[in-house]
Order: C-alpha cells, then structure tokens, then sequence
C-alpha cells in the first residue's frame, strides 16, 4: 500500500501573511507612484515577489533591488504574525507532511520554530529551491514514485488549485479569514475539495 503524502503551501495556509506582504510591497513601490489599489490587483502568492514586482512594472534591475527591501521589511515584521486557525491540529495528522513556499526559508524557519511546528514537516522547500511551484511538485512526485492520487496539496488560494492540477495531485483548498483569496474565487477553480479549517483534513486523508 502506498503511502499518502500531505504537501503544505505556508503563507494564509500555516500563517497569516496577508497584511505583512501587502504593506511590505506597498511600503516600497508608493514612491514610483503605485496606490495599495495597485498592489492589491497584481499580488499574488501563487507567484513570488519578483513576478508581483513585475506585475506592476518595474523593471528587472528595480525588481530585484525592491525584492530584497521588501523581504527585509518582511523579516522585520515577522514577530507580528499570527498562526491560522487550528493549525495545531496539523500534529494530529499521521501521514508524511512537506512544506513547499514561496517565501524565503530565513522567514519561514523562524516561524516554524516559534509555532513548535518544525518537527513536523519532514522537509521544507522555499523560494530558493524552485522557480515553478507546480513543475517542481510534479517532478518531485515524479521522482519519489508516489501515487498522485494520494498525494493531496493544501493551500488557500486559486493559485493553488492551478498548482496542484499542474503536479497532477490532489488539490486541497482552506477557505477563511487567513486564506488570500476569498471562498467565490476558490470555488471558481473546481478543487478536490475545500474546507474551512486544517483540523477537518482528517476527514480526507484518513
């Protein structure tokens, strides 16, 4: 029997981030002009802060300039950030457990750490380890030789469902006041399934 694999997407998954990545961005870009009106039509976790950077219009050179500031101020601000709802429950679950982000493993160590959530995902992939989400988890799966059937991905965004359809998996969307997107857009995508807490995963994987 082949075992099941739980892959978890971090920021409006595990942590909300929302606020701290928005006001990150914003903080840099209003000198060029850009209104939070502006950050909030082209931000997208699904995509990294250099592709939303680019959304906008900066050039490569600004882009890459900008990106390391507003990482900086999102360090600076990690201690303000608060867990999603019962995301403790992610200790009840038995079956092997990954983390895949787009965030910098320095801001999401720290976080793990502090949440005492560490131990619980076997291995941690961030921002510096993929450039595409969804072909990295394909060849990843690929490469374990793992069910796909059983491989279920969780996250918070449309973004997501498109990510999981791309490594072929399962698609696993949570729905709420953490989530980046709100329960229209994510039913709009058709996933496996969505929920409205971590604690009812158990349901599905069991």
């Amino acid at each position: 029997m082949k075992m099941k694999l739980l892959i978890f997407d971090f920021d409006g998954t595990i942590v909300n981030t929302k606020a701290l990545y928005y006001n990150a961005v914003y903080k840099n870009v209003k000198k060029f002009g850009y209104s939070y009106k502006d950050v909030d039509r082209v931000i997208d976790l699904g995509a990294n802060i250099r592709q939303t950077l680019r959304k906008l219009g900066l050039n490569p050179f600004v882009t890459m300039f900008m990106k390391r500031k507003v990482m900086k101020d999102v360090l600076i601000d990690l201690p303000k950030v608060k867990k999603c709802r019962d995301v403790d429950s992610i200790r009840e679950l038995r079956q092997e457990k990954i983390l895949v982000t787009n965030s910098l493993k320095s801001a999401v160590y720290p976080l793990l750490k502090h949440f005492k959530l560490k131990k619980e995902f076997k291995e941690v992939y961030g921002f510096e380890d993929f450039i595409d989400k969804g072909k990295f988890l394909k060849e990843y799966i690929e490469k374990r030789k793992l069910d796909k059937n059983k491989v279920y991905y969780i996250g918070d965004r449309a973004a997501d469902v498109r990510t999981a359809r791309k490594a072929g998996c399962v698609s696993v969307v949570i729905t709420g006041s953490c989530a980046w997107d709100s329960q229209k857009e994510l039913l709009e995508q058709e996933p496996d399934f969505i929920i409205h807490s971590i604690k009812d995963l158990k349901k599905i994987v069991k």
